[in-house]
Order: structure tokens, then sequence, then C-alpha cells
């Protein structure tokens, strides 16, 4: 009898309003390794560690990528509300020893977020509408991975990735549930909750992740840019053959006005007393 790895969720109900209650990011630290998916080759490593306190969580990660013609490494630090709303991010990264640093936290209202980032000796801002159900998307970041579990759970109608690139850019994304797989976890066999996510219906990426029914990333697959991100002693048996989901997705709406009806996106709005210094999560991309 094949083992489950934690509980068995409430199945979900994609056609019609009943959807799994997605649990909380589990807390703890984990290890990956970061391999090419062409050769197999190990080409770097990330980490990742999860704080929960009361109403929030405080996300950390890092990692390294070193190839003969390209080295990229990412620190990253992120606070999120008990709703996984991101509150602060900053990300600091390299790509062949040029630096860039990432950050984007809530304004006072809580409504939108203001970015800078900070590269090549001069600073840029930006802003742009802080919508829910919303992931910064660092290159191979086990952190950026293990908050899109908690939507392929939880499944809400709309979401959205930013990419730090640029002046970062807020699109919309999908998430598609796919079939359960088999693999073993230190050494016994498990089923692991399997989620294919289309980032941008234009020019877009996709991101396979496989986690654990409590919501632990157990590896996170990057089929256009050919690596895998894989849990220490996290091993698939058969990996599924992908073909990107690039369809409908929804429509990128923010900076409009709320119609009629429309109910104002609910954020914890920082406190007055919070620290100045942003909680951080920063980052740039590599494609």
């Amino acid at each position: 009898m094949r083992v489950s790895l934690l509980s068995v969720l409430a199945p979900f109900v994609f056609a019609g309003a009943v959807f799994a209650q997605a649990p909380g990011i589990p807390a703890g630290d984990s290890h990956f390794t970061i391999v090419e998916a062409n050769d197999g080759k190990t080409v770097g490593s990330a980490d990742c560690s999860v704080a929960a306190t009361p109403g929030s969580y405080q996300i950390t990660s890092h990692g390294d990528l070193k190839m003969p013609k390209f080295t990229y490494t990412f620190a990253n630090e992120s606070r999120l509300d008990g709703a996984l709303n991101i509150v602060h991010n900053k990300l600091t990264g390299t790509v062949n020893g040029a630096q860039v640093i990432f950050t984007m936290g809530s304004d006072p209202s809580g409504r939108q977020f203001q970015v800078s980032i900070d590269a090549s000796g001069k600073t840029t801002t930006n802003t742009f509408d802080r919508h829910q159900h919303t992931v910064l998307l660092p290159d191979l970041d086990p952190a950026a991975y293990t908050e899109m579990i908690h939507f392929a759970i939880e499944h809400p109608a709309t979401t959205w990735i930013v990419i730090p690139k640029q002046n970062g850019l807020l699109v919309p994304t999908q998430y598609s549930a796919q079939p359960d797989v088999h693999g073993t976890f230190h050494g016994q066999p498990v089923d692991a909750h399997h989620a294919s996510i289309a980032v941008s219906e234009q020019n877009g990426i996709t991101v396979e992740i496989y986690y654990t029914s409590e919501g632990a990333l157990l590896e996170a697959d990057l089929p256009e840019q050919n690596f895998y991100v894989i849990r220490d002693d996290f091993k698939l048996q058969s990996r599924p053959h992908y073909t990107p989901p690039h369809g409908s997705a929804p429509p990128p709406d923010q900076g409009q006005p709320q119609g009629p009806g429309q109910q104002p996106p609910q954020y914890s709005v920082p406190q007055s007393g919070a620290p100045s210094q942003p909680q951080p999560q920063a980052l740039l991309q590599s494609y």
C-alpha cells in the first residue's frame, strides 16, 4: 500500500464553487538541488526557511547557480500576512557579478505596491495595484514556489505574479491541477500533488510544482528554462510529459478603478509601529 506523506485534503471541485481549504505554509527549513534538465547535472542549490508568527509569515531563501558562461545568486526575504498577501519583499541578486536589488512593499493604504530597483548605480521606482493572490517570482527560488502551492490548493479565481524584471512586471497567471504523481521521499514511496502554473499568456513560462498535502514543496520544474529545483531525498518515479498550458488567463486589469458591485481587496495594512525597513524580497529574472 502506498504511503501518504500527510493527511488527505478535501477534493477540489473546479467546476463549481467548492474548493479545498488551503493549509498554512509549513514552518521549517529545507534544502534543494538545482539540476539542469537536459543532462541531469547539478548546477546549483537553494535553501528556504519559513517562520510562522500570529497573523504573518517570515520567509527567507537564498541560492546560487554556476554554469560555464553564467553565474547567478539570489537572497530573498519576505513578510506575508496570514492570507499570504505580500506586505514587504526585498530581493538581492547577481547575474555574472552585476548586482540588482528589487524591493517591494505595501503603501500605507494597503492598496498599492511601491517598488524600488537599484541597479547599475541608479535607482528607479514604480507603483502598481496590490492584488490578493500575488507571488513575487524570482528564478529558481523555492520560497516563491512554496507560496504558489497555497494558491494551487485554494485555487482562487484570479491570481498574479510579479516578475522582478525591469521596473517590476505584474502579470496574470493560471493554476491548473494535474494528476498526482508517484515518487520516493527519504526512501519511502509517496504520492505527490502536482499543479501547473502558466505565468502570463504571451511569451510566458510555466512552473510545474510537486508538493505534499500539507503544502510542503518537493520539486519545481521549469520546462522552458531547462531546470529542476529538487528537495533533498525526493525523487520522481516518472516525470510527466509537459505541454505548457499557454491558454486563457485572467485579464490584466491592474490600475483599473473598482466598478459597481466590486469589493475592494481585503488586505492587512502595515501597522504604524511596523519596522520602517521593508521585510524583504527582491529579484532579477534571467529570461
